[in-house]
């Protein structure tokens, strides 16, 4: 499955499923499966970061405890590959 690159303009998504794993050159690594609302495209991200992470589990917890269903945008603050995600609910 593709993965979904995230850059500085806002991207809509859909969460299809709950969390997964994924082998990477440095071990597993968590990842969500999502449906880009305007393509309709199937991707998968990476959710490792705690810039998304903490907002992620703070939507989690406010969707009985899933994360399958939220709706979110999300982008990165900045072009470097170090910038911390934003994300909002929508």
């Amino acid at each position: 499955m593709d993965t979904l690159k995230v850059g500085t303009a806002w991207i809509e998504i859909e969460v299809t499923s709950e969390v997964d794993v994924v082998m990477t050159f440095k071990g597993y690594a968590p990842v969500l499966q999502v449906r880009v609302i305007q393509s309709g495209l199937v991707k998968q991200l990476y959710i490792s970061a705690k810039s998304i992470s903490v907002p992620l589990e703070r939507f989690r917890e406010t969707n009985s405890n899933r994360f399958q269903g939220l709706r979110l945008r999300l982008r990165k603050d900045g072009e470097e590959a170090t910038a911390k995600y934003i994300v909002e609910a929508l």
